[in-house]
């Protein structure tokens, strides 16, 4: 049977209910002057997917937000044919420039560490990035840092919160953490029930964080073809563009 796509519904809706329901409201405006903030994206395009209203939102109301990318993205479509890595890095560099002109959030940061191979904390790797990024936050004011949250079913991004936290042992920074692929998680409500929540209003910023996503086409199914697995981004998945509120757990609260 062919499900109509209005019938597509979001990952997570329950939790994210959950979640919503205890959550402590924060405006647009007050997240905007309580930045500069850094989105940490374990590869080019979470940040559209999970941050990318909120980028818009903070951008709009006055404040900063700053993308890192912590993964090159090459690992998406292996052995597409006419596709290695680097050019899939490469394009995958450039979709992200023209998302993040349209949320506003601007130039990124790329720390090019291997797609699906993340470094761990402790190696000699992780710890210079970890030493990079607070170097390059502290040259800009970063206050506010959200990341992937740290129970999400992939590596890059269980690694890009890895490195959130060793950032804010460097800085004084807080430490959120956004969901992608953590709706996902049958029992995401009862692993968070610790975790306080804030609820951001986002919904000015869902016209151009659709927009935005939409420059992200090698993961909508375009531009790479022929990989033995080629990756696209479910339906269900998008359908995380529709929520208006940005849900945040709120992991350090460092000044």
């Amino acid at each position: 049977m062919v499900v109509a796509p209005s019938a597509v519904v979001a990952p997570g809706h329950r939790a994210w209910s959950t979640l919503f329901r205890r959550s402590r409201p924060m405006s647009s405006k007050a997240a905007a002057a309580g930045g500069p903030w850094l989105i940490l994206a374990p590869h080019p395009d979470d940040e559209t997917l999970g941050c990318g209203a909120l980028i818009a939102a903070i951008v709009s109301n006055g404040g900063r937000a700053y993308t890192a990318f912590v993964t090159d993205g090459a690992g998406s479509h292996p052995d597409a044919p006419g596709w290695g890595r680097r050019r899939i890095a490469a394009l995958r560099r450039t979709e992200a420039a023209a998302a993040l002109r349209l949320l506003g959030g601007g130039a990124a940061l790329h720390l090019d560490w291997p797609d699906a191979t993340p470094p761990q904390p402790g190696d000699p790797v992780f710890e210079r990035t970890a030493d990079r990024v607070a170097a390059w936050c502290r040259a800009r004011g970063i206050r506010r840092i959200a990341v992937t949250w740290d129970g999400e079913p992939h590596c890059d991004h269980e690694a890009a919160a890895a490195l959130a936290d060793a950032v804010a042992a460097r800085i004084a920074v807080r430490v959120y953490q956004y969901l992608v692929w953590g709706w996902t998680v049958d029992d995401l409500a009862r692993r968070v029930r610790g975790h306080r929540v804030v609820s951001i209003d986002t919904a000015t910023g869902k016209p151009r964080q659709r927009r935005a996503m939409a420059c992200h086409r090698s993961q909508r199914g375009g531009r790479i073809f022929g990989a033995a697995e080629n990756f696209r981004l479910p339906d269900a998945m998008l359908r995380l563009l529709d929520r208006p509120t940005t849900l945040l757990l709120e992991i350090s609260r460092a000044p």
